[in-house]
């Protein structure tokens, strides 16, 4: 039997139809900030979630930008921010390995910090697994699963062990010195600068949380990229396309 293009078109859709509506999902974005399942919305309304605001009877619990923004009266840092810095004190990435921290000359180009700064100290504000979810710059403590006192626990808090010793350094400026001078160090061609809008660096070119990081909406939605910049075909290669932004690896890093 011959089969009309009319009929290889619609066979066509009728596939691709039956392949979405069964589920099936490949690299696609997870929710978006105000939508259900966004771990960052910790508003009332949200579902599928671990944190999230448990009193209905306080109007800012069904807010969702508050917990971190505030269009009033913010902490002067950046982005109208809505919350009490992090006491915690977390130091740097300190490996022997690491250019930016034993070559003087990088470490000097790169004006690498001691604490993180920037965009990534406000990340610790909710990360450091002391600071209470809830505690807003601007009023009193929001409840968070039942309590103003409720603070992260689990694989997504950092401490000053993580931080230290099994964590992507941050809060590093990454210009054209400091690559060239790394190059230098460990091979020409090692790295480059991020070609990719989306991996991004903060207005002082430093590398941040948010350069792999997009906290609004993850653009793979998968347990191992966790609010990821760029997607992929699969898992790994959105990861790895992050990473090879910057990083030029011949053997296996």
């Amino acid at each position: 039997m011959i089969v009309g293009a009319g009929n290889v078109l619609s066979v066509f859709i009728v596939l691709i139809v039956i392949f979405f509506d069964a589920g099936v999902s490949i690299g696609a974005p997870g929710p978006k900030f105000k939508d259900g399942g966004n771990k960052h919305n910790l508003s009332f309304s949200n579902t599928g979630v671990n944190y999230k605001a448990t009193s209905a009877s306080d109007p800012r619990a069904n807010q969702i930008c508050i917990f971190c923004h505030t269009p009033h009266n913010a902490k002067p840092q950046t982005v109208l921010w809505n919350r009490n810095d992090t006491t915690q004190t977390f130091g740097h990435y300190s490996s022997d390995t690491l250019a930016i921290h034993t070559d003087t000359t990088a470490r000097t180009s790169s004006d690498y910090k001691t604490e993180p700064n920037g965009s990534s100290r406000l990340c610790m504000s909710c990360h450091d697994g002391v600071t209470a979810l809830g505690a807003v710059l601007n009023g009193s403590a929001i409840e968070v699963n039942s309590s103003i006192y409720t603070a992260m626990a689990g694989a997504k808090v950092f401490d000053r062990t993580r931080i230290t010793n099994s964590h992507h350094p941050v809060s590093f400026v990454y210009n054209a010195a400091v690559r060239d001078r790394l190059n230098t160090l460990e091979g020409a061609g090692t790295y480059k600068l991020p070609a990719n809008a989306k991996v991004r660096l903060d207005r002082e070119k430093r590398m941040q949380c948010i350069t792999c990081h997009d906290p609004h909406q993850t653009q793979f939605d998968d347990p191992s990229t966790p609010f990821w910049v760029l997607g992929g075909t699969d898992a790994t290669d959105a990861h790895d396309s992050v990473c090879t932004d910057c990083h030029t690896f011949v053997g296996n890093p």
